[in-house]
C-alpha cells in the first residue's frame, strides 16, 4: 500500500499539467507568446499549493502565506503587461491563482471533484469563441427574468407554508385544496424548469436546426406545441413530408421521458413501476420515427436526388412562413416568465380541484373520463396534481390516469397534423401515435 499522500500529489501534478498545457494551447491559438510562465510554472504553482498545506499544525496558514506571497509577483507581471499597452486579460493570472489551489482541494475534497475542477478550467478556456457566441444571443430581458425567477424559487419557495392556511378566506381556500401552497410552487418550479430547459436548447444552443432537431428538443419543452409547428413546417415546406412524420415521433418519445421525470421527481417509488411502460413507449415512438427516416432516406437514393432537408433549404423563396405568422411562436416564449409562471400555477390549482370533486363524485370512472378529457390539452398541470395531490387515490389509479392523460392527447396530436399538416405527414405520424395511444389504453386497463 501507498502512503495516503502519495494518490493527492500525483493527482495534484496531473492537473497542474494539464492546466499548464491547456494554457498553452490557448496562448498559441490566440498568437501570443510573450506569456505568463510556462507549464512547469503551473505545475510548480500545484506542488507549491501541496506542500504548504502539508506543513503540520500550521498548514492552512502557511497555504495563506504562500498565497500572499506569490500574489505580489502577479500584480508585477500584470501591471507591466499593461504598461506595455497589450491585453488586460486576467485569465493568466487567474489560472494560476486557481492551479495553487489544487492541492488542499485534492488533500481534502474527493479526487473526482479535483478532475471536475480542472476540466472545467479546460472548457471554460478554449470556449471562448462559443461562450461570446452564446451570450451575444442572450438577450437581457430573459437574463433578469432568469434572476427573477431564481429569486422566487430559491428566496420565496422556502418561505411559503407546507401546510394549509388557517383562518380567513384565503385560509378557506386553500383547506378546499388537496393540495398546499408550497405544493403549488413547487410544482410551477420544477416544471417550468424542465420547459426552461427545452427552451434554452432552442433558442440559444441550437438556433438553427433540422427537423429531427425540432422534434427531439422540442419535446422538452412542450411535445404538443412542437408537434403543431412541424404540422405547420411540414405544410410551409413541401418534399419533407417523412422527416417532419419522424420528428413528431420524436417529440412524442420525448413526452414519455418527460412524463417520466415529473412521476420520478414527484413519486420516486411509482417511476420504478411506470418506468419501464413509459421508457417502452417511448422507444417505440422513436424507432418508428427512426424507421420513418431511414425509408425516406432510402427512397431518395433510389431517385438518386434528395430535396434539401437543410435550415436553410426550409426558407428558400415560396417555402417562407406565412406573412404575420412567427416561427415556433410558443418555442419562442421564456417560460421562465412570471407570467407563464403564474398562469400554470392557476392551471394547476384549477385541475387540482376538479380533480378532487370528480373523485367525490364519480370515483374512479370519473378520474378516468377526467384523465381522457385533460389529455386534449396540457397534460402537465393535471400530472402533477395527481402526483403529489392529498387526493386519497393509490398508485396504481395516478399511474393509469397519467397514461390516459398521454394517449388522449396523442389523440390531439394526431388532430393538428390533420388540420396543420400535410396529409402524407400526418397519415405517416398518425399510424404511430394512434399506436402508442392503444398501447397505453391497454396498459392502463391492466393497471386496474
Amino acid at each position: 500500500m501507498f502512503p495516503p499522500q502519495v494518490a493527492p500529489f500525483l493527482l495534484t501534478l496531473a492537473i497542474s499539467t494539464l492546466i499548464g498545457i491547456g494554457l498553452r494551447d490557448y496562448y498559441e491559438s490566440e498568437k501570443k507568446f510573450d506569456t505568463f510562465g510556462t507549464v512547469r510554472t503551473f505545475v510548480f504553482f500545484g506542488m507549491l499549493g501541496f506542500m504548504l498545506y502539508q506543513i503540520p499544525t500550521i498548514g492552512p496558514f502557511a497555504f495563506l502565506l504562500g498565497m500572499a506571497a506569490v500574489v505580489p509577483f502577479l500584480l508585477v507581471y500584470y501591471s507591466n503587461k499593461v504598461r506595455q499597452k497589450k491585453s488586460p486579460g486576467l485569465i493568466g493570472v487567474l489560472i494560476a491563482l486557481m492551479t495553487y489551489t489544487t492541492g488542499p482541494v485534492a488533500l481534502n475534497q474527493p479526487h473526482w471533484f479535483l478532475v471536475l475542477f480542472g476540466v472545467s478550467i479546460l472548457f471554460v478556456l478554449h470556449s471562448k469563441g462559443k461562450i461570446r457566441v452564446f451570450t451575444d444571443r442572450l438577450e437581457t430581458g430573459e437574463v433578469v427574468t432568469a434572476c427573477k425567477f431564481l429569486a422566487i424559487a430559491g428566496v420565496v419557495l422556502p418561505l411559503i407554508p407546507s401546510t394549509p392556511l388557517g383562518g380567513g378566506l384565503v385560509g378557506q381556500i386553500f383547506d378546499s385544496l388537496p393540495v398546499t401552497p408550497r405544493q403549488i410552487w413547487m410544482a410551477v418550479v420544477i416544471t417550468t424548469t424542465i420547459s426552461y430547459l427545452g427552451y434554452v436548447l432552442q433558442t440559444y444552443l441550437f438556433p438553427r436546426k433540422g427537423l429531427l432537431l425540432t422534434g427531439l428538443i422540442g419535446g422538452v419543452y412542450s411535445s404538443t406545441v412542437a408537434v403543431l409547428v412541424l404540422a405547420k413546417k411540414s405544410k410551409r415546406s413541401p418534399g419533407h413530408d417523412e422527416e417532419a412524420a419522424a420528428a413528431i415521433l420524436l417529440a412524442v418519445s420525448m413526452m414519455y421521458l418527460r412524463l417520466l421525470v415529473l412521476v420520478a421527481i414527484f413519486r420516486f417509488h411509482s417511476a420504478l413501476q411506470v418506468g419501464p411502460a413509459l421508457v417502452i413507449l417511448a422507444l417505440l415512438a422513436a424507432a418508428y420515427g427512426i424507421w420513418i427516416r431511414r425509408n425516406s432516406q432510402e427512397s431518395v437514393l433510389v431517385a438518386q436526388e434528395a430535396p434539401p432537408s437543410t435550415p436553410e433549404a426550409l426558407l428558400e423563396p415560396g417555402m417562407e412562413p406565412v406573412p404575420g405568422e412567427t416561427e415556433e411562436p410558443a418555442l419562442r416564449k421564456n417560460p421562465l416568465e412570471i407570467n407563464s409562471a403564474l398562469f400554470f400555477a392557476f392551471m394547476f390549482v384549477a385541475v387540482s380541484l376538479a380533480t378532487k370533486y370528480v373523485l367525490i363524485l364519480y370515483q374512479g370512472m370519473g378520474l378516468r373520463m377526467l384523465s381522457f378529457v385533460v389529455g386534449c390539452s396540457d397534460i402537465t398541470p393535471f400530472v402533477v396534481s395527481v402526483l403529489q395531490g392529498n387526493l386519497g387515490i393509490g398508485t396504481a389509479q395516478v399511474l393509469q390516469a397519467i397514461i390516459i392523460a398521454s394517449a388522449s392527447n396523442n389523440m390531439l396530436k394526431v388532430a393538428y397534423t390533420y388540420m396543420f399538416g400535410t396529409r402524407r405527414t400526418a397519415n405517416l405520424a398518425a399510424m404511430g401515435m394512434v399506436t402508442l395511444a392503444v398501447l397505453s389504453v391497454i396498459y392502463a386497463i391492466t393497471l386496474i
